[in-house]
This record gives structure tokens, sequence and C-alpha cells, in this order.
């Protein structure tokens, strides 16, 4: 089965809209945090403190929220089973014989 771009993308966009709401909320708390810190270092003469970069900061994001994702989404499968269970799951085969022939033909081009 191949899974679409889309879907994944779609998924990862859903799930960081939500995030982003709560690392907006953490980041401005952060934010003031870090000025007090480099406001005392400044007075203590100490280094320099490194930001990252936003696009960092999402990436990183990115990275836990679909480490936090489970690999089998049970909500899916169990619908699934339950159509299959029915009899009411249906195939259709021109669908299946076009994405055969698709993965086919791109694996010559």
């Amino acid at each position: 089965m191949k899974i679409d771009d889309r879907i994944i993308n779609y998924e990862i966009s859903k799930q960081l809209s939500k995030s982003t709401q709560n690392a907006t909320e953490v980041n401005k708390e952060k934010k003031l945090c870090d000025e007090q810190k480099c406001e005392a270092k400044a007075e203590s003469g100490q280094d320099t403190i490194v930001n990252l970069s936003p696009a960092l900061k999402e990436t990183q994001l990115a990275k836990e929220i679909i480490a936090s994702e489970p690999d089998i989404r049970e909500d899916k499968v169990s619908e699934l089973k339950q159509e299959i269970e029915s009899g009411k799951y249906t195939i259709d085969n021109n669908a299946v014989a076009d994405k055969l022939v698709d993965s086919f033909i791109e694996e010559f081009f």
C-alpha cells in the first residue's frame, strides 16, 4: 500500500496547528526568561547566549509530534475491521489496477 504524501502532510499540519498554539505560549514565557538570563549574564560578564532559528525550532517540534504519534492508527484499523466483518467493505478493482500499473510505470521511468 502506498501512502500518499498529501495525507501525511495533512496529518502533520493538523498536529502542528494544535501544538503551535501551545508552543507560542511556551515561546513567550521562554523569551521572557531568556531576556532575564541575558540581562543577568551581561551584568556578570559571562558568555553570549546563542538562540536557535525559528525554522530549527519548528523542525524539532515536528519531529516530536511525529515521534509521539503511533505507527498504527487504531481508529482506522478498527473501522476497517468492522466493515470487513459486516460485509460492507468493498474493493474498487479499477482503482487497485490503476495503482498497480502506475507503480509499475514509476519503477521504469
